[in-house]
């Protein structure tokens, strides 16, 4: 066990001053919010500069913390933007960034080395070897994926010692943060720039056939940990993070206030055990029918999900027992009251909401007005929205002022200056006043003076000590007590704030490693790579193949791997692996127990699609060729540097997915490859859509689901690592654009074989064969170009 002596911190969010202020004022040690610029919460209610200025002093006036959101990625063009950004608010005394895109990473570490690094969950941290080059980047804090164990976390902590902040309430997503290009996709607003379109939160059905009960099968119930957090703490979490920057100031206060409580409550020695009421009132505030515990005790499961309907769904007050002429009849589960809003689910788009004209006692007899009768029966749910007095008693909590406890002296002799003295922590201030007479009658004494000094009204402060050193019979106008209590707020102000203020430096200068910028072979090179072997044949007969990239999770499971490599160097081959798109405990000890595989001869080259893999090639000291797949970000010249500088080798590119052609033209790369043909993973996840809407069978397979506007998505549950990828229904293709390898002179073409048939896989062969002659080639398949002409946002 964990020792309890240690600074544990509770993080919420802030997606507005109101938000903020709630937080600090329910027991928040630190905020984390968005500016104008560069948050992975775009649409949240973020600061502009002078509110961003304010709360950095503010939370600072309350020896709290606040960490700044520049957690996406970042195009060529907006990355030079970052210092200006940051300027203002590193001087000010930003507590720490948190942060995704390794170009900000370096650029970050140069021109503010003073400044935190906190490594977002949108880096996909998920083992020891992530975290030890997130350190090794500068990183002091990393937030690991939110799929990982609570054994998982502690070895990250154990191995690195850097403090772990991990969510423990609010909203999860379906795909692992930072691997999702679906919203992308479908609608141009990238998740991991901010601008996610809560595309899981939308209606799918599995091989086409409509089920209400369960349309949404990508949607998530909310996390929430407060029964589990001693078990959390134990296993090294250092901040406990509440997920929720769109959320409203009632939702980030009343979270924050009960964190706060079991928090102190399993620092002291008294037994941990969560109250029945504060679980409500957590269920109250917003859940998706129900809360999950998460992933840190379990791997997934159907009880994680909310797949009926994906809002709020309130709190269980009862069940339909009888309907009569326009009224329904019920027995209260819960008391009652007037004002509170009632809803009944007809089904997952329409409902009936009906608000309590009185007061009820829980097991009392509830008669109210029914709507929309004809689709009312007996037994159905009754929940409650809205809790009425809840809310009265939330506003009128956030109207009041937090306060700081001062201990104060005040010094008031004859023919001597009076003296006012606070001490706060560290904090220390003395204000002289006016030269104190003897009294001509009756002085002052020792408790009108305390009585006065004590009246701190709306300040922010409150005296928990005042000594009053009050000679005999003097005389003390009310004016200077008050004047010396008002300089003396103020001058603490002013220590409190002017502490963190810095001054910017030049930026710190790096050895960058020699930029890859020669060309290996003047004729582009045509790849394919495969996610299964079944036209392997096909591929390696084609002269014009000159690399074959092979799915790690397909090899593995070979009984006889080695020949499949063999047959692929005896066709005059390149033979590269793609190692997983996720790599954890489990897939990381399988990697390593078959090194021996992955580093052999007949493997030229590896396809990296993470920093957990990338980490662990660089520790064992690997040599041969690494490509950067499109999922491991390369968006701006400063990331591509800062891989080479961490491997110090040189890493091959592949253009990012995400990026149009003027954007990869800007990265001015002259050996990458481009992928110019495949169906691409949207989404992988821990979760398991067949598992939760059929029951786990074992069998891996293609599952189809459809939108509602019919468009297909492909499922892919790959059994041996458990995991479920979901694919664009239409294939990218962008081989007919007229000049796109002069634009951007790739040294490798890449076409991607999934679920293709043999007829495909011959057209597609042909199809790279004549864009690498320079000519123009057409599919018969439906596509989709991507981004290639359209900017994401």
């Amino acid at each position: 066990m964990r020792t309890k002596n240690r600074p544990i911190e509770v993080l919420a969010p802030a997606g507005s001053m109101e938000c903020l202020k709630a937080a600090i004022l329910n027991g928040a040690d630190a905020v984390y919010l968005g500016g104008e610029m560069f948050g992975a919460r775009a649409y949240a209610g973020n600061f502009n500069k002078e509110e961003l200025l304010e709360a950095i002093d503010y939370v600072h006036l309350y020896g709290k913390k606040l960490f700044l959101t520049v957690n996406t990625l970042m195009k060529e063009e907006e990355l030079p933007l970052l210092p200006g950004f940051l300027k203002p608010f590193y001087e000010q005394g930003l507590d720490a960034v948190i942060v995704q895109d390794l170009g900000a990473v370096s650029v970050i570490r140069k021109h503010f080395p003073k400044l935190e690094i906190h490594a977002s969950t949108q880096m996909t941290i998920t083992g020891v070897h992530g975290a030890r080059i997130a350190k090794k980047m500068g990183a002091k804090r990393v937030v690991p994926a939110r799929e990982l164990s609570l054994e998982e976390i502690q070895e990250i902590k154990d191995d690195t010692g850097l403090d772990m902040e991990c969510f423990v309430h609010g909203a999860l997503c379906y795909c692992y943060s930072g691997q999702c290009f679906m919203s992308s996709m479908l609608g141009g607003r990238s998740g991991n720039r901010g601008r996610c379109a809560g595309t899981c939160r939308l209606p799918f059905y599995l091989d086409g056939t409509k089920n209400t009960k369960n349309a949404y099968p990508l949607s998530l119930k909310d996390l929430c940990t407060i029964e589990h957090l001693p078990e959390i703490l134990d296993h090294g979490v250092d901040s406990l993070k509440i997920e929720g920057r769109m959320k409203g100031s009632r939702y980030v206060g009343e979270v924050t206030r009960i964190y706060r409580k079991y928090v102190d409550l399993y620092l002291s020695e008294k037994p941990y055990k969560v109250e029945s009421e504060d679980l409500k009132i957590l269920m109250e505030v917003f859940n998706r029918g129900g809360f999950t515990g998460g992933y840190y005790k379990e791997y997934h499961g159907k009880d994680m999900m909310s797949m009926k309907r994906p809002d709020h769904q309130g709190l269980y007050v009862g069940k339909i027992s009888k309907l009569m002429k326009g009224k329904i009849s019920f027995t209260a589960q819960e008391d009652i009251h007037k004002g509170d809003a009632l809803q009944i689910r007809i089904n997952s788009e329409e409902k009936v909401e009906l608000t309590s004209p009185s007061e009820f006692k829980a097991g009392s007899k509830v008669v109210l007005n029914g709507q929309k009768m004809k689709k009312l029966h007996e037994g159905m749910e009754i929940k409650r929205t809205l809790n009425h007095p809840m809310i009265e008693r939330i506003d009128e909590g956030l109207k009041q002022k937090k306060k700081e406890n001062l201990k104060g002296k005040i010094i008031i002799q004859k023919d001597q200056c009076a003296k006012l003295i606070l001490k706060d922590g560290e904090d220390h201030v003395e204000v002289i006043g006016p030269v104190i007479e003897e009294a001509q009658k009756n002085g002052a004494m020792p408790a009108d003076i305390e009585k006065l000094l004590k009246k701190t009204g709306q300040t922010h402060y409150t005296f928990e000590e005042l000594e009053v050193d009050l000679g005999e019979n003097l005389f003390v106008p009310g004016s200077v007590l008050k004047k010396l209590r008002k300089e003396a707020f103020a001058q603490m102000d002013q220590t409190k704030i002017l502490k963190y203020r810095r001054t910017y430096g030049d930026p710190v200068k790096e050895n960058d490693v020699a930029s890859s910028q020669e060309q290996e072979d003047s004729k582009i090179q045509i790849a394919v790579s495969m996610e299964n072997l079944e036209y392997l044949d096909i591929v390696t007969e084609d002269r014009e193949v000159m690399k074959i990239y092979l799915s790690w999770m397909e090899l593995k499971q070979q009984e006889d791997p080695q020949s499949i490599l063999n047959k692929i160097k005896t066709a005059g081959k390149q033979c590269y692996l793609m190692l997983p798109q996720i790599a954890r405990k489990r897939q990381m000890e399988e990697l390593k127990a078959k090194k021996d595989l992955i580093f052999t001869n007949e493997i030229d080259g590896l396809l990296v699609r993470n920093l957990e893999e990338f980490s662990w090639l660089i520790e064992e000291g690997y040599q041969k060729e690494m490509i950067a797949d499109y999922m491991f970000y390369g968006y701006n010249k400063e990331a591509v540097k800062e891989y080479q500088r961490l491997s110090g080798i040189q890493i091959r590119m592949t253009y990012p997915s995400e990026l149009n052609k003027k954007e990869m033209e800007q990265l001015e790369l002259l050996n990458a490859d481009l992928f110019l043909y495949g169906y691409q993973p949207l989404m992988v996840s821990a979760q398991c859509v067949k598992n939760n809407l059929r029951g786990c069978d074992k069998t891996p397979s293609w599952l189809t689901l459809k939108d509602r506007y019919n468009a297909n998505f492909f499922v892919h549950t790959s059994c041996c690592d458990c995991i479920n990828e979901i694919y664009n229904g239409k294939p990218l293709w962008v081989g007919n654009e007229a000049g796109i390898l002069n634009d951007l002179h790739p040294s490798v073409i890449r076409f991607h074989i999934t679920r293709e048939n043999e007829v495909q896989v011959k057209e597609i062969l042909n199809a790279a064969k004549s864009i690498q002659k320079g000519e123009r080639a057409s599919l018969a398949t439906e596509y989709t170009t991507g981004h290639l002409k359209r900017e994401v946002l």
